[in-house]
Formats: structure tokens, sequence, C-alpha cells
């Protein structure tokens, strides 16, 4: 890929020959077409891991997705060990379609390979994993809730044109989920290499960095000149 003179073409086949090793990497079947999705945080309640479970038969069979899935377990948290054990039983029920690993785990790889982040989070004052994911050039399904309504925006298309970073949905059951992720899945099978590069573009732009506007913070104090009144004896 590095041999690839046109700046689209390079960044589109150097996200699938990563793809490609992910999937051999992750005993996946082998396949660039398929739309790969990533979903590691801590496995807990809040990150929506069970809205996953709930819906994975029509993720995996009805809409033919590839999922990396796991993460951490806080000790103690039985409802995310509850959940952990539920993740991998998805190994044995969509075989080449699912990894899941459970524990603390590199996230470089997967972003920087995957089509889609997952985050349909019950609440997220903030949120940084999304943003992560967005300057890997993921674009990321999210629920609209605290930081994530903030930062993800609808993916619109008009022409060539295209605005947004992902797909949100707002009620927090199976159904909702479920639905973006056909938005998101009929986005990549309707739209071509330049159209994709066009909204991973977006999505690494979006990022909001804190140095930023911490320049700008410092740019402006130094800027005040300090004026001190001349005391008339």
């Amino acid at each position: 890929p590095e041999k690839i003179r046109s700046k689209i073409r390079k960044a589109n086949v150097t996200r699938m020959r990563n793809k490609l090793l992910l999937q051999t990497q992750r005993g996946l079947k082998i396949n660039p077409d398929k739309i790969l999705f990533s979903m590691i945080h801590r496995v807990s309640e809040q990150k929506g891991f069970h809205l996953l479970l709930e819906a994975s038969e029509g993720i995996f069979k009805s809409l033919g997705f590839q999922g990396i899935i796991g993460g951490p377990v806080a000790p103690g948290d039985k409802i995310g060990e509850e959940i952990a054990n539920g993740l991998m039983t998805l190994n044995d029920y969509y075989r080449g379609s699912v990894s899941v690993s459970i524990g603390f785990q590199d996230i470089s790889a997967p972003l920087l390979a995957s089509d889609i982040f997952l985050m349909p989070s019950l609440y997220e004052p903030g949120g940084i994993s999304q943003l992560e994911a967005l300057s890997c050039g993921c674009l990321v399904v999210a629920r609209a809730t605290g930081g994530l309504r903030d930062t993800i925006h609808p993916i619109r298309m008009k022409g060539y044109i295209v605005d947004g970073n992902g797909f949100l949905f707002t009620d927090y059951n199976p159904h909702s989920f479920f639905e973006a992720m056909q938005r998101a899945l009929s986005f990549f099978k309707s739209s071509d290499e330049n159209i994709q590069h066009r909204a991973r573009q977006n999505a690494i732009k979006s990022v909001y960095y804190w140095d930023e506007s911490a320049k700008k913070y410092i740019d402006t104090i130094y800027s005040f000149k300090e004026i001190t009144p001349v005391l008339q004896e």
C-alpha cells in the first residue's frame, strides 16, 4: 500500500490490509467485503453490551457483521461478570463472525482495521473511547446521550457531499440499536470507496483536542495589555 500514489486509494487499501490481518489474527472469516466493528470497553451494564447480546442474531446472521468484542471486568462487578459470560458464548454461536476476549487488550489494531466502533452506552457524561475511534477513522454507532450526542453527528449524504461521522439511536433497547446498525450497513453497501473515505476524514477531523483550547486561552491571556493608572500627587 505504501507504493500507491493516490491518497484515497492508499488509505482504503491500507485499511483493507489491516482488516485482513486482523481477521486472520482473530480467527474470523477472511473477507475484505465484510463490515467489521469493534466494541472494546470496560465490560459493564453501562456500556450497553447486553443490547449487543439481545440483538446478536440479527446483527451477525441477518446483517452479516463481523465483530471484535471485549474488555476488562471490574473486580466485584457481578453484572459485568454475567455479561462477560454471555459475550463469550457468542464465539460458539457465530463462528467466523465474532472474536470475544475478556481482559485488558490493545485497541489500536482493531480501531485501525474496523469500519465501525460501537458505543451504545446507557449513559456517557463525556466519553473518550469514541474520540479514539474517530481519530483512527472509525465511524461510530452510539446512543444519543451525554458526550456521545455532542461528538457523534449522523451521516448525511447529498450527491458526493458527506456530512457527519456516525449513526445515532435514542431509545435504549435492542430494536433501536439494531436499526442503527442497519443504517450503518446500508451506508457501506450503498457508497463507494471515495464516499467512505470522505466519511472517515470527517471522523478524523471531528476530534476535539484540548491542546487547541489551551493554546487559544494562552494566546488570549497574553494578548491583554495591563494598564496601570498613573497617580497624580
